[in-house]
């Protein structure tokens, strides 16, 4: 097993030694004044005059628990070892490794730490306190992470398309998009874009530092947009993409809506009954030696059992949001688990063919949009497969990803993983057949995106009866409970 060790970038050849301790999730490599700003946090500043104000950046990759290099810079590669990393693209590094950025030399290394201590991310929390401390604080607003809804961000991609269609200049658009807006996450990611683009950054890179804001697969549609000169086409695209995960989104939320109205308004009858009005007629009876029906003691001995249930569900909910980074580090390290836990949903009765079929539509669109703006095929899979959020779905795309770098059909590579239906595939085929690929997998997305919606409306319509058939039962066993202890008080009397 690997010693435990920190990392960091030395400067070749420097004496006494320059090392720059990576202490942080991602840092931005350019020029500037050697070293770290304080004002900056996240820069390492070199003085050497080959590079570019954002050269190139390099982040903590979590599955290979290794650094990777993306190079930025529109100028030439950097080089990882021998080998070349062109403009948008990355590279794992390795302990040892050099990396040249223009006439920059710099070596990777790792640095011996106290054997007692226990290898962890750059930014991990050392113990359980800290994260519970840092869980605490993300309660104050001033620590709060940017965070955008997906329809306030379909509503400034579509904006900024129209005015780059126009032919105004990106940073202007810009300014006259952060004049628009008032207040909110929103404003201070655009006014930093702003500032960004105006110091010569581009932006896609200037994106790249907002990645709870701006997917993978809405920066690399930007760079391919930059990189053939229609950014505005590009824009228009993704506004599209956009604007379909948001009706999608309503239309869940609309399903889910009826139903959960008729369970609090039946959770609130039969709790209302338990806990305000038997409390109230429970010592009448009981002094006047009148034995309660068996409906009205179900009900009493319920009581006893549902506070307990519910002090349990309240402090479940507390505890998994507390320890949700411990929980999903844990997963993260043992991807058997991951990938059980991520499947499971997809095989849910109900549910489960409605997820898949809304998993399917959005891998294809987003598929789609990237091979229509200029994307290569493996790049558009590879991308597209983050998309969906869910593990198990990425490592089967994984899959078919390599079957096509192979050099497998697509709908053989589909073959060879467990999302795609068959009647998809063949689809897909006739897609590849006629040179029409990006059209016929449109195409495959727009029908699976109407079966999704037809299947929750389907669940809606069964959820609805069997609800009010509940909520009827549990009413009527209500009622009941609460006239027959009045007909054994007037039998009494």
């Amino acid at each position: 097993m690997a010693e435990p060790s920190g990392y960091q970038l030395r400067i070749k050849g420097s004496n006494p030694a320059v090392v720059h301790p990576l202490e942080m999730r991602t840092y931005m490599i350019g020029r500037g004044v050697s070293g770290t700003n304080s004002s900056r946090p996240g820069y390492l500043f070199f003085t050497d005059p080959t590079l570019s104000a954002e050269h190139a950046q390099i982040y903590w990759h979590d599955r290979e628990m290794t650094f990777v290099l993306r190079h930025l810079s529109a100028t030439n590669p950097s080089l990882v070892g021998h080998a070349k990393v062109a403009p948008g693209q990355a590279r794992g590094i390795k302990a040892g490794d050099s990396i040249t950025l223009g006439t920059l030399e710099l070596i990777f290394e790792r640095v011996p730490v106290p054997t007692q201590a226990k290898t962890r991310r750059p930014d991990a929390p050392k113990t359980v306190w800290d994260h519970l401390a840092g869980r605490v604080r993300q309660l104050h607003p001033k620590n709060r992470k940017a965070k955008v809804t997906t329809e306030d961000l379909s509503v400034f991609t579509r904006q900024l398309s129209a005015m780059l269609d126009a032919g105004i200049p990106i940073a202007r658009a810009l300014h006259f998009f952060s004049e628009g807006i008032s207040g909110g996450d929103l404003t201070e990611v655009v006014e930093s874009l702003n500032h960004r683009v105006n110091s010569g950054s581009r932006l896609s890179h200037a994106m790249r530092s907002f990645p709870t804001v701006f997917s993978d697969v809405y920066v690399s549609l930007v760079e391919t947009g930059e990189e053939s000169g229609q950014l505005s086409v590009a824009m228009q695209r993704l506004a599209d993409l956009l604007e379909k995960q948001v009706r999608m989104h309503k239309r869940i939320i609309a399903t889910i809506t009826y139903p959960l109205i008729l369970l609090c308004v039946s959770v609130l009858l039969v709790g209302g009954f338990i806990f305000g009005i038997l409390p109230m007629i429970e010592p009448m009876f009981t002094s006047m030696k009148v034995d309660l029906p068996l409906p009205t003691r179900i009900l009493l001995a319920s009581r006893l059992m549902m506070m307990p249930v519910a002090i349990v569900l309240v402090l479940s909910a507390i505890f998994f949001w507390l320890f949700q980074p411990l929980i999903q580090q844990f997963l993260q390290k043992r991807p058997a688990l991951r990938k059980k836990v991520t499947k499971a949903p997809l095989y849910w009765p109900l549910v489960g063919p409605v997820i898949r079929k809304v998993a399917v539509a959005r891998i294809l669109y987003s598929m789609a949009t990237m091979l229509e703006a200029g994307m290569t095929l493996v790049q558009s899979i590879a991308r597209c497969s983050r998309v969906t959020g869910n593990f198990w779905i990425e490592e089967q795309m994984g899959i078919s990803k390599t079957a096509i770098i192979d050099g497998e059909t697509v709908a053989d590579a589909f073959a060879a993983s467990e999302i795609f239906p068959p009647q998809s595939l063949q689809l897909i085929t006739i897609g590849e057949e006629t040179s029409s690929l990006s059209t016929m997998v449109k195409y495959v997305a727009d029908m699976y995106d109407e079966d999704a919606d037809m299947a929750l409306t389907n669940m809606a319509n069964m959820l609805e009866p069997l609800l009010m058939g509940g909520m009827g039962i549990i009413a009527g066993f209500v009622v009941i409970s609460a006239i027959l202890p009045t007909l054994e008080l007037i039998n009494h009397l």
